[in-house]
């Protein structure tokens, strides 16, 4: 008799097979992996709930949500699949009945497997017996009937509510979707346990592949569990949002005639207070017990880390990575990662993102709750170090040219918006469509200097978009950039994972009518159009001289940018260390209906060959003009 499974996913993909017929052999899958866990035993299982966390740390999002304690193991959470589908069903529904969700569960005790089929498309099949995780479609499955396949304008919203477009419009769609995909837990040593009809798997394993999609990430430190993005445990992220909390009494402090020392320790006080009377996420998370990790969490937490940089690592091939398993031990991180010591596991992790991976993108946020102190922040990479020498360099010329500031400048005929980044701070923009008080955002800088650009009467003939020290940010910020310049824009993606692409069309609403046509762009207005760049434009900041590039109407000036192609795919280990890697959603140009890569960067069409002339706008405006 066929397994259920079997059966399902022949279903699904119209053809008889079974689960290794799907992918017989995993394209992300190493050697196997030593393990401490042995298949075949009987294992201590204690069932336990926390308090589940999500959207806000004021109360609980679920007041019980059960948890599995494996052999002793109090800090390694597993999760039975079905309370996993019902969670599932509760976030992803509009009811707040999980059994109204979309995905249905099916168990076949016989064979061991479990399989969770999406109404939107997709399903998701666990086998016990294979120790094989596999999906149909590994994008379509955690997506609702409406969204895009691959939609990088996330957390952008393109309908207000009121049902009333704003700021950007999705056009045409071209999407190609990804090829089945298995996870082979078998090989990487990691557990699958069936037993006492329970169908467990290790938590961490479930959201990294299911709820990363999604930008989130599940935290547990034996106290509660927290499901958020891992960005909310950067530093800069807490400072931000404590001082908001204590913004008022700050400013006073900063206005007083106090001495800076006990200004300082005043806004000490403050800030400790406001963090103490304003629960965060990372407070609560730092709140668990601290000390080593268990041995079962030393052995899972390595497992999985090669599991999943081997599969959601987006710059492999271009690192030279076949394994990552390999590379941790060429590199000497495998030591700390295998170690007891947190402390010495986080530092692990702090230098494959800062010195390692090296890539831009990938970066260290924050330590695990059982540490107890910060890793040694020594050793960035030299592609990070040699960026960031190179922006003070062009920081301290720029600073000698007070045109050259962030921001819109004219001079004579040529107008100058410089921008270092871009932002969208998710403000009502057609609130105070009419007034000065646009958004100091990226969407407002934009809307700001079309009003100027086509004014009556404008002298501008040549238009500058200076993007030398644009080092990304938010991508739909990016998108209206390029539409505002072009018109009509694409962007594509590529996923390494599974191999999807898609292709969408944008354009922007930039004179805040609600209707997106000509008169929203640069384009076709006779103007000269130009983007200055410099080997510090990374990410977006190189995104947008691509996409320029490759229409052809918009000039560069300045040297080779900084490559940067795949989107920030936030991690969190499974003892509970936050980062950042280059996920598998790389950002291409497509040309004659293929997809290319922009992580090298792009040449410009006018050299400029010293970092001297990039912010003299008198010279940069007569050497502009010389060119027609």
């Amino acid at each position: 008799m066929k397994k259920l499974l079997a059966l399902l996913l022949c279903l699904c993909l119209g053809a008889s097979c079974g689960i290794a017929g799907i992918a017989e052999e995993s394209p992300n899958a190493s050697a196997v992996l030593p393990s401490l866990w042995e298949d075949g035993e009987t294992h201590q299982i204690e069932r336990k709930t926390f308090p589940l966390y999500a959207g806000s740390p004021e109360a609980p999002y679920l007041e019980d949500f059960p948890v599995y304690l494996v052999d002793g193991a109090n800090d390694l959470a597993y999760l039975e699949l079905r309370d996993f589908a019902s969670f599932l069903n509760k976030t992803m529904s509009d009811t707040s009945k999980a059994e109204d969700g979309p995905i249905t569960v099916t168990v076949d005790a016989e064979n061991e497997t479990v399989s969770f089929v999406q109404k939107a498309g997709g399903m998701l099949a666990f086998s016990f017996q294979e120790k094989k995780i596999v999906w149909t479609d590994f994008l379509a499955f955690m997506q609702s009937e409406d969204d895009l396949y691959m939609n990088m304008l996330r957390g952008f919203k393109t309908l207000n509510s009121e049902g009333k477009p704003q700021l950007l419009e999705i056009g045409n769609v071209r999407e190609r979707h990804g090829s089945a995909v298995t996870l082979d837990l078998g090989k990487y040593g990691i557990p699958m346990l069936a037993q006492d009809g329970l169908y467990l798997v290790p938590a961490q394993t479930l959201a990294a592949f299911c709820l990363s999609v999604k930008g989130v990430s599940l935290y547990f430190n034996q106290q509660c569990l927290i499901l958020t993005s891992p960005q909310e445990f950067q530093p800069n992220t807490i400072a931000l949002a404590v001082a908001l909390a204590a913004q008022s009494e700050i400013e006073e402090i900063m206005k007083s005639d106090l001495p800076d020392d006990e200004k300082q320790a005043k806004i000490g006080e403050i800030t400790s207070k406001a963090l103490q009377n304003k629960p965060t996420f990372y407070s609560m998370y730092m709140a668990g017990p601290k000390g080593e990790r268990s041995a079962a969490m030393a052995d899972y937490g390595w497992h999985e880390l090669c599991l999943e940089m081997d599969s959601l690592y987006g710059l492999k091939d271009a690192h030279d990575v076949d394994s990552f398993l390999k590379y941790f031990t060429e590199t000497g991180l495998l030591s700390g990662l295998v170690s007891s010591s947190a402390e010495e596991a986080d530092q692990a992790i702090w230098s494959l993102a800062q010195t390692w991976l090296d890539d831009g993108h990938s970066s260290f946020y924050n330590v695990s709750y059982l540490s107890e102190k910060f890793p040694d922040e020594t050793g960035s990479g030299f592609s990070k170090s040699g960026r960031q020498t190179l922006r003070s360099r062009l920081t301290a010329i720029r600073a000698q040219y007070p045109a050259a500031t962030p921001g819109y400048y004219e001079v004579g005929d040529t107008a100058f918006l410089t921008l270092d980044n871009f932002s969208y701070l998710g403000m009502d923009h057609y609130a105070v469509a009419q007034t000065d008080e646009l958004p100091r955002d990226t969407f407002g800088q934009v809307i700001r200097a079309h009003r100027q650009i086509t004014r009556e009467n404008s002298p501008i003939k040549n238009v500058v978009l200076d993007l030398s020290q644009n080092v990304g940010g938010a991508t739909p910020a990016a998108i209206y950039v390029i539409s505002w310049m072009l018109g009509d824009t694409q962007l594509s993606v590529k996923d390494t994972f599974s191999g999807a692409e898609t292709t969408a069309a944008y354009r922007a609403d930039v004179n805040l009518d609600r209707v997106f046509d000509e008169q929203d762009t640069l384009a076709g207005r006779g103007l000269n159009l130009y983007c200055l760049t410099s080997p510090v434009s990374f990410s977006c900041g190189n995104l947008v001289p691509w996409a320029f590039k490759a229409e052809g109407s918009v000039k560069l000036m300045g040297s080779v940018t900084g490559g940067g192609s795949c989107a920030v795919w936030p991690m969190v280990t499974a003892w509970g260390t936050s980062f950042a890697i280059s996920g598998p959603f790389r950002l291409s140009f497509l040309k004659n209906g293929s997809y290319y890569d922009v992580d090298r960067g792009v040449e410009p069409d006018y050299v400029i060959r010293s970092f001297d002339h990039y912010y003299d706008r008198e010279a940069l405006t007569s050497y502009i003009d010389s060119l027609y």
